[in-house]
C-alpha cells in the first residue's frame, strides 16, 4: 500500500464531511478564502519542517511507497495531511455550531441581566 492509497481515504472522508457541513450550514463571508490561506500557510510550514526533519534523519521513506514527486526532500504525499486538516477542522466547526454557539452565549448572558436582545 502506498502513502497515496492511505491519503485518498482520509482526504475523501475530510472532503465528504466538508461537503455535508457546507450544505447544512451555508458558510458566508471569508470562509473559502480562510481555507485557502490556511492551506497555503500550512503548506509552507510543512515544506520547511518536513525538509528539516528529513535532512536531520528523523524521518525516512521507502522509495517504493512514495510517488517520487518531492518538494525539496519532502515527498508530495506529506502535504495531504495538512490539506485534510484544513478541510476537516473547519467542517467540524461548522457542524458543531461554531460561531452560532458564541452568539447564543452572548444572548443568554444579556437575558440573564434582564436586557432584551435584539
Amino acid at each position: 500500500m502506498t502513502y497515496w492509497s492511505v491519503n485518498f481515504i482520509f482526504l475523501g472522508i475530510a472532503a465528504l464531511v466538508l461537503l455535508v457541513a457546507v450544505l447544512v450550514r451555508r458558510p458566508r463571508g471569508l470562509f473559502w478564502g480562510s481555507l485557502v490561506a490556511s492551506f497555503v500557510l500550512l503548506g509552507v510550514l510543512t515544506a520547511i519542517f518536513d525538509n528539516l526533519m528529513i535532512a536531520a534523519g528523523i524521518m525516512t521513506y521507502t522509495e517504493h511507497n512514495i510517488s517520487g514527486v518531492q518538494i525539496g526532500l519532502a515527498p508530495l504525499e506529506d502535504f495531504a495531511y495538512p490539506f485534510a486538516g484544513v478541510l476537516l477542522l473547519p467542517a467540524l466547526w461548522l457542524l458543531l455550531g461554531g460561531a452560532r454557539g458564541a452568539r447564543g452565549a452572548r444572548t443568554s448572558e444579556a437575558e440573564e441581566r434582564g436586557v432584551r436582545a435584539e
